[in-house]
């Protein structure tokens, strides 16, 4: 199944594996992306503190929201910190938190914005330093910011050392003298290992390779050994060749806005500086332009997944310095940023030319789309009297909060500002309410989105697991954290097909490895269903107490070696149609579902 977010295949699913266990225990998920089992995890670990806070996952859905305000806070602080006015800060910065990509991930359970959030944050905190406002804190709140960036996306060990590097010359600028300039080094090195260095650690322990699965390689010569390194990542569907200079263009495209793009080009190139003398404060606004154009290369020239334009949205929030320094050379530029910044959250990307990527002048690759549509869905929302109350709604929240944070800046900080912080909070939780009050009268429909080959399924098992949940085992999907039901109270995981029951890929992997296959040609090994055996596995189930057994189709895609009959089953389907002794059929055979298939394992011995 193709999802847009990871949060089903493994954000979500490893948060309420958590939340059921009470631990950080290690997660096979073999039939999605089989080494987000070692990635680093700091965005699960807090949507598994909102679903223990919460007693669900109602929060951790939306968990990324708080993080789009942070990344938001932080980029215009950087502005401010330089001097920029608050009214050019304020465009710039929203230019940014409206970006197509970040709006639509920061609501989904993705890890990319609280990535992007300790990212900018880090960034503010070395700036202060350097700028001789804060002293030694401010060096160590950077740092655990900059570990909490390195510690929730794997693709943090490509961008997080430049920050690094630069909070260590914070200091240095700060001091100008060697020892502090080491002292402040350390404190960061320090901040960012408290916040990180738990998982690289654990893969280091368990694999000898704390950045395991990749494999490093350096002149030809292997430093850490695991599944594939960047030649194997050419094989995935999200690949691009780094020559493919059209598509680049087309992905910034997207992530900016052609429309809004001429903006953020001008600032990054410095057009701010033409025309008047040095002022303080335009070292830091160059730096920042530097930063936003070495983390646009770092993602195109490393990161193999160049269809993820999400792996350089802080670039563009370090680019927001130089567009607020920009916007603040004339009133003018920024009456012309808000025009440009309302055309971009009010229609879709290929207004005014048409409603396709063939109708837009800039359409480079036809691999990339360009017909994003509008944040707001004003055309939507004026179509129906619902859609346009919400609207209003909206609108009249966001104005009351602008007003209140306006005259709490300004010092004023009494009965009026704070009448107006409640309306505005009470205005959006009305929406709330009135947005999610069609799915009121039947929880599934909160807990299941609308896939059609999979809704009856998942309906069913539903219905089966009781009310106190049952232990699934799973095969096939992608997408388990949706076999936990309403109310997560199923605990469903994966079963090994061979081997001991606890072993996870790693086990498998060293296996391979003595008898001399440690390599895989792609980026979906299947060194753990290579050799499937009926009689371990239903040991394995026996073991786990699986009551019930949900097997589905397999995507090809995500390793062709799980297909193991002509209509894309894994060979768990197989093996429990032939053991109707072991396996009642509850769901699927009768109603032949193409997709879906639920059995109850019945309690005892095997008696084949």
């Amino acid at each position: 199944m193709k999802v847009v977010s990871d949060g089903p295949i493994y954000h979500l699913y490893f948060a309420a594996r958590w939340w059921q266990a009470g631990d950080l225990g290690m997660v096979a998920s073999p039939f999605g992306e089989s080494a987000a089992t070692y990635f680093p995890a700091n965005g699960d670990a807090w949507f598994a503190w909102l679903m223990t806070t919460w007693g669900g996952d109602r929060l951790a859905k939306v968990g990324q929201a708080p993080f789009l305000l942070l990344a938001s806070l932080a980029a215009y602080g950087c502005a401010r910190e330089l001097g920029v006015g608050r009214t050019a800060s304020l465009v710039a910065t929203s230019l940014f938190a409206t970006g197509g990509p970040l709006v639509l991930f920061s609501f989904e359970p993705n890890v990319d914005t609280i990535f992007t959030a300790g990212y900018l944050a880090a960034a503010y905190f070395f700036l202060r330093h350097g700028l001789g406002r804060d002293g030694w804190p401010a060096l160590w709140l950077g740092g655990l910011a900059a570990g909490e960036a390195l510690g929730t996306k794997s693709v943090g060990n490509l961008f997080v050392p430049p920050l690094v590097l630069a909070g260590c010359v914070a200091a240095h600028r700060n001091s100008g003298r060697l020892r502090p300039t080491l002292a402040g080094g350390a404190i960061v090195l320090v901040g960012v290992a408290a916040t990180s260095a738990f998982w690289y650690a654990r893969n280091a322990i368990l694999t000898g390779n704390p950045l395991y699965p990749l494999t490093v390689k350096v002149g030809g010569a292997t430093l850490l050994s695991g599944w594939y390194g960047p030649d194997a990542m050419k094989e995935s569907i999200y690949y691009l060749p780094v020559g493919e200079w059209r598509a680049l263009g087309d992905i910034l495209a997207g992530v900016l806005d052609a429309r809004t793009a001429p903006l953020w080009a001008a600032a990054v190139l410095g057009f701010w500086a033409i025309g008047r003398a040095r002022r303080p404060g335009d070292g830091w606004a160059w730096a920042f332009a530097a930063g936003a154009v070495l983390n646009v290369a770092l993602y195109w020239l490393f990161i193999p997944y160049r269809t993820q334009q999400r792996f350089m949205l802080q670039g563009i929030g370090l680019a927001v310095v130089p567009l607020a320094r920009l916007l603040d050379r004339g009133r003018w530029l920024t009456i012309l940023a808000t025009v440009a910044l309302a055309l971009h959250v009010a229609t879709p990307q290929t207004w005014p030319f048409g409603p396709t990527d063939a109708d837009v002048p800039w359409d480079l690759d036809p691999r990339v789309p360009n017909s994003i549509p509008s944040i707001i869905g004003l055309g939507a929302a004026l179509a129906g009297v619902a859609g346009l109350g919400q609207l209003v709604l909206a609108g009249g929240a966001a104005s009351l909060v602008a007003w209140a944070w306006s005259r709490w800046s300004d010092g004023r900080r009494g009965v009026p500002t704070w009448a107006m912080a409640t309306a505005a909070a009470l205005m959006l939780a009305g929406l709330g309410v009135w947005k999610t009050a069609p799915f009121a009268g039947d929880p599934r429909l909160l807990s299941f989105p609308m896939f059609p080959d999979f809704y009856r399924g998942w309906a069913e098992l539903d219905a089966r697991s009781g009310p106190a949940g049952s232990r699934v085992a799973y095969a096939g999907t992608n997408i388990p954290y949706y076999l936990m039901g309403s109310g997560l109270r199923n605990d469903v995981r994966y079963v090994n097909v061979e081997g001991p029951p606890g072993w996870l890929m790693h086990d498998f992997h060293r296996r391979a490895v003595a008898e001399g296959r440690g390599a895989w040609p792609n980026s979906r090994p299947g060194w753990d269903r290579e050799r499937p055996d009926y009689a371990a596995w239903l040991a394995n189930l026996r073991a786990a107490g699986i009551q019930l057994l949900v097997v589905t189709r397999v995507n090809p895609g995500e390793g062709a070696h799980n297909v193991a009959d002509a209509e894309n089953f894994p060979v768990e389907r197989g093996w429990a149609d032939a053991h109707p002794e072991v396996f009642d059929p509850l769901y699927g055979v009768r109603e032949a579902d193409p997709w879906f298939r639920l059995y109850r394992v019945r309690p005892g011995a095997d008696p084949g």
